[in-house]
């Protein structure tokens, strides 16, 4: 909020800037010249709003015709550059004598700044100061903007951009924020993004701050480096604000000679006072979906200027100044722009780049070889017309790796542009199967929203194409907009339109990770487990039944995809029958036949890191890179195990160390048997918490969980005496740094904990999630054989370790706070994201304690502990909040009012309202905590126990099953609470605690009504039930409905009630009165698993009972 509020504040007073009148001595207005004949006097062009100090905007060329027509392009100097002479060479400035008579209809602007940061530590002021110039020589213009920055000129331009984005959002100064859905472009020059391996992006700007044709004082340098986070905020913030924003960054490929002043800087040195540098590679340019990379072959400050049209480099430039421009008209955008963003963030959710994110980047070259057309099938496949390309490997060779490096290489896509898609438009996508995370991260409606997340934003063109019935009508739709029906719709509606010119390269990695979730229920136990090979006693990796139909189910989407003239694959997977049989046809690589080179690289590279001074360091890299059998993993593995052995043991390690990864006698069973026995027992403890967890746990969670529900010196909940120990960030770090240790000892490595920060701000601190090493890791720690081998690792009760999760969950929302808020105000009051995922997470481990917890006294304290602590964070939000407005009504009426209300309704949702809840029983029911439920209702006297049953009762008989919560976005497992049907053992709990069906018709109704969410395929409910989980919870709701129904039957209810009912749609719309039990029997007459209930029930109605026939 604080942010928001600092935002608005420099808005305002960009706004102030952009309306004053432009009289002070410093600055002069001449009128603006029309500059589209090449004889025109250069000076005569220049005479445009000219500051004497070189500040401010200067009109180089104007070719434009009218106001909405051509093209604005904004140049925007480096540090101590100036608005012409940065891009003057040899006299010609090529803004204004060459760009502008190459771009018709073009008004070219070079805009001037001085250095110097900000109160806040970024270039905030010079930010304002270009967004209130460009807004005024904007004012009644809606042409489309793009911006050009040298150096750290981009960086100004990003400041600015984000600026006018927040104004936009919240509604403030909409002569500022149009700036923003105008810009169309940007191109960065040397413009440093982000941090460039162990340089901090702060060390980056400083280095690129060198480049300067000034020499920056040492204060402003160490400015730029202690203003680090100030940057990376700035950074993420323009990510997603960007994302309809064609970018591309360009870094010079020739370095630049720079004199020092003493300071160390990276570099060459050539002499006593003088070194070689360039802007750092790596923070040159970033990720993402509309980000382009290029290199050119000139120094820092030639970037910038070029002097003829001959020159390489200047038509480059033309071409990207080009490509950033192209799009629709602003008039078109504008109109469709809001829902073409509305379905794309429907589309998203948070785990989509997780996966890749986690993939080590190639080590050095060893992945280089893949392009080369004598040693890899990549190169003739790119030129081809086959429509796949099988890469398949060994668990652990390293093919995530490789799909990475291919995936992001410019080589692949110049490839692609010269030979198979050089007649259409190419489109590039990638998916990374990822079986160790959420369902949706394994999925098809994962793949699927993915490829078309990648594909719609850089062609936002093909949005109303795909999904041509959203673009009417109220959002959000009163359909699940993600349900599988419709993806495939867009998707096959992409291709039918646009199959003459469009070109779709596909990259999916890990295709044997692919799981058919939504039918996961259809399979028995033994079905869904592991199997073992009966002699060598290791995992017959995917031999399970589930998996097995999964990997014919993928192997055929996939072929159905391809097509040779527009759609094409790689694809990534072990070495299975399934995939050998389905994929005989095309084109195969197997990855460890051309791995032993690149492992034995890798090995002499750690060695040399680690080991230097080695003897006879070549035998041994070609020793180990034999043995691995082409699996990088186990060559990883093997180098931390061996790498600190004496001369004397080191031969003898590596001769002992098995040459597979999984089984009871692999290198991983090695790596536990080396741990101390209490290091085991930790192992043991630490692993089956990660896998009891509902998703991977942040590392925060995992460490509260780890350390235990009870204090054993008190007898004392932990989560009870956090109150007399609230967590700050210095607690916090000494927690996380400790479990950062003991993965990396105690748990050999094989656990890890991620790094690098999540782009979603409302998500858990996804950066921090403790994840297995590899899948064959996870799998192998699935098995229960493994720890009957260690000794002192005596087997613990499933309940205890999900008590464990709750506590931890507990915990960490209680210390949530030091992160950021737990509660969000805008765009209404609601709790965060992140912070209602960890209250679900430890609602659904609640629900397994629940039904065996020994201690129910502590469970019941724990929950307690929850609400009271929920509670209060939310009074803490309410009166911390301070209006942005002067605002006497919020003080005086809302505050109180807001008070007074339960933390249980302000769950965030992403369409429709939150939930009506009082207190925390409401949600206790819908979650299914009978014993907690049960407890609570005992400790009132029986007149309270009575009213508050009644209360609970409608929670129990009819769900409201309105809207999705926002948490869908950051786990595919997140299921709403307010979509199923309770426990049908509520019901009796209910009844004894003294709540009736006798006399309330509302409650009796609102019951009837909700069987037609789980018997109607017209229903929101059912096709959301039947699209987006299994048909088990389906038929779970249908059985608690009827039971519910016969409850209430049985304690009172009217079967002679009359009913309005309504269906149909708009002219077809109709409302019949219909009684109770002809309404019952036309729900469940049909369903021959129900006849049964049907008859009992219409015994119980007075009538006589038959069974239905199925119709």
């Amino acid at each position: 909020m604080n942010r928001i509020k600092e935002t608005l504040a420099r808005i305002a007073r960009a706004a102030r800037g952009s309306k004053e009148t432009s009289s002070s001595s410093s600055l002069r207005l001449d009128r603006v010249g029309r500059s589209s004949s090449s004889t025109l006097d250069s000076r005569e062009k220049e005479k445009v709003l000219v500051r004497a100090d070189g500040r401010g905007p200067l009109i180089l060329f104007d070719g434009t015709q009218s106001g909405d027509e051509g093209l604005d392009i904004v140049f925007v100097h480096g540090l101590f550059g100036s608005r012409a002479g940065t891009w003057t060479k040899g006299g010609i400035c090529y803004p204004r004598d060459l760009l502008g008579h190459d771009i018709d209809d073009a008004r070219i602007i070079g805009w001037g700044w001085a250095g110097g940061l900000s109160g806040n530590g970024t270039f905030i002021d010079q930010a304002e100061c270009l967004l209130a110039d460009i807004a005024r020589l904007r004012s009644g213009i809606t042409r489309p903007i793009v911006f050009i920055g040298h150096g750290l000129g981009g960086l100004v331009i990003k400041e600015a951009l984000v600026t006018a984005a927040m104004s936009r959002i919240y509604g403030a100064h909409v002569e500022l924020g149009n700036v923003y859905p105008r810009t169309i472009g940007c191109v960065f020059l040397g413009t440093p993004h982000v941090r460039s391996g162990k340089r901090s992006l702060g060390e980056c700007i400083a280095a690129t701050a060198l480049l300067s044709p000034i020499a920056p004082t040492p204060q402003l340098l160490r400015g730029f480096k202690e203003n680090d986070k100030a940057f990376e905020n700035l950074h993420a913030t323009f990510l997603m604000i960007s994302r309809d924003i064609r970018v591309v960054c360009i870094r010079e490929r020739l370095p630049s000679t720079i004199a020092t002043s003493g300071d160390p800087t990276d570099g060459m040195e050539l002499g006593k006072s003088t070194v070689q540098t360039m802007v750092p590679r790596d923070s040159a340019a970033y990720e993402g979906f509309n980000v382009t990379r290029h290199d050119m072959g000139v120094s820092h400050v030639d970037l910038a200027r070029f002097k003829s049209r001959d020159e390489v480099g200047y038509a480059q430039m033309l071409a990207w100044i080009t490509k950033a421009s192209s799009g629709p008209t602003p008039a078109e955008a504008e109109a469709r722009e809001p829902r073409n963003q509305e379905i794309l963030n429907s589309i998203y959710y948070d785990t989509m780049n997780e996966r890749e994110s986690r993939i080590d980047p190639a080590y050095g070259q060893t992945c280089d070889w893949i392009l080369n057309p004598n040693l890899s099938m990549v190169p003739r496949h790119l030129r081809s017309k086959d429509p796949v390309l099988w890469i398949s490997g060994n668990a652990g060779s390293g093919k995530s790796t490789l799909i990475k490096h291919i995936a992001r290489s410019e080589s692949v896509k110049q490839q692609l542009l010269e030979g198979w898609a050089a007649e259409g438009d190419l489109l590039v996508a990638c998916f990374f199967m990822f079986e160790g995370g959420n369902r949706i991260q394994k999925s098809y409606e994962g793949f699927l929203r993915s490829v078309l997340y990648q594909i719609l934003s850089v062609r936002r063109d093909l949005i109303r194409i795909a999904f041509p019935s959203f673009f009417e009508g109220d959002w959000p739709p009163p359909v699940l907009f993600t349900s599988i029906n419709n993806l495939n719709q867009a998707w096959y509606s992409i291709f039918a339109h646009m199959s003459d010119t469009l070109r779709l390269f596909v990259f999916i990695d890990g295709i044997d990770e692919y799981r058919i979730m939504e039918r996961k229920d259809h399979y028995e136990p033994d079905q869904l487990d592991i199997t073992y090979d009966k002699d060598t006693g290791d995992e017959s990796w995917g031999q399970s039944k589930w998996a097995k139909d999964s990997h014919v189910e993928i192997t055929k989407l996939i072929n159905s995809m391809a097509n040779k003239d527009n759609v094409k694959f790689i694809v990534s997977s072990r070495e299975l029958p399934i995939f050998e049989e389905a994929f005989a046809d095309y084109p195969r690589m197997r990855l460890q036949e051309h791995t032993e080179m690149s492992i034995s690289q890798y090995v002499a590279g750690r060695l040399e890191d680690e080991a230097p001074g080695l003897p006879d360091t070549k035998n041994l890299c070609r020793e180990l890179a034999q043995k691995s059998n082409g699996d990088i993993l186990w060559a990883r593995l093997a180098i931390d195990m061996v790498v600190g052995c004496s001369l004397r043991t080191l031969r003898p390690m590596l001769n002992s160390l098995p040459t597979h990864l999984g089984g009871p006698d692999g290198l991983y069973m090695r790596m536990l048997e080396n741990l101390t026995l209490e290091q085991q027992q930790t192992a043991s403890r630490i692993f089956h918490l990660v896998l009891s967890a509902q998703q991977p746990p942040a590392l925060i969670t995992l460490s509260f969980g780890a350390e235990g529900y009870i204090n054993p010196a008190t007898g004392q909940l932990r989560a009870v005496e956090d109150n007399d120990h609230p967590y700050d960030e210095a607690s916090i770090q000494r927690m996380t740094d400790q479990m950062t240790n003991t993965l990396e000892t105690s748990c050999a490595g094989l656990l890890v904990a991620e790094t690098g920060p999540s782009n979603n701000p409302n998500s858990l601190e996804t950066g921090q999630r403790v994840v297995f090493v590899h899948q064959t890791a996870k799998e192998w720690v699935r098995r229960k054989d493994i720890w009957l081998k260690l000794p002192g690792c005596r087997p613990v009760s499933s309940v205890e370790y999900y008590f464990k999760c709750l506590s931890g969950c507990v915990r960490h929302i209680k210390a949530f706070e030091v992160n950021r808020p737990p509660v969000l105000a805008w765009p209404s009051w609601r709790f965060r994201p992140g912070a209602w995922l960890l209250i679900a997470n430890a609602l659904r481990f609640a629900e397994k304690v629940d039904k065996e917890v020994a201690d129910v006294e502590k469970y019941v304290q724990l929950l307690d502990e929850l609400d009271k602590t929920c509670q209060r964070i939310w009074i803490a939000a309410l009166q911390n909040h301070k209006p942005l407005h002067e605002d006497p009504d919020w003080y005086d009426n809302r505050l109180p009012s807001m008070c007074r209300k339960h933390w249980t309704g302000y769950e965030p949702m992403d369409a429709g309202k939150p939930p009506k809840r009082k207190d925390m029983l409401a949600l206790a029911v819908q979650a299914n905590l009978i014993r907690y439920t049960e407890t609570k209702l005992s400790q009132l006297d029986s007149e309270a126990r009575r009213k508050k049953a009644q209360e609970l009762l409608p929670f129990v008989v009819s769900p409201k099953a309105e809207g999705f919560s926002a948490c869908a976005g950051l786990s595919g497992e997140y299921l709403d609470f307010h979509h199923d049907m309770p426990d049908s053992r509520l019901l009796d709990v209910l009844f004894d605690a003294g709540a009736t069906a006798r006399d309330d018709d509302k409650l009796w109704i609102r019951a009837l009504k909700t069987g037609r969410h789980y018997f109607s395929r017209g229903s929101v409910t059912m096709t959301h039930l039947l699209e987006t989980s299994s048909s088990t919870r389906l038929m779970d709701n249908r059985e608690r409905w009827v039971a519910a129904v016969k409850s209430l039957l049985q304690h009172g209810a009217d079967p002679n009630c009359d009913i309005q009912v309504t269906t149909g749609s708009g002219e077809n719309l109709s409302t019949t009165t219909i009684a109770a039990v002809d309404l019952i029997r036309e729900t469940l007459e049909g369903e021959p698993e129900y006849a049964v209930e049907l008859v009992e029930m219409e015994i119980l109605m007075g009538r006589r009972g038959s069974v239905g026939i199925a119709r």
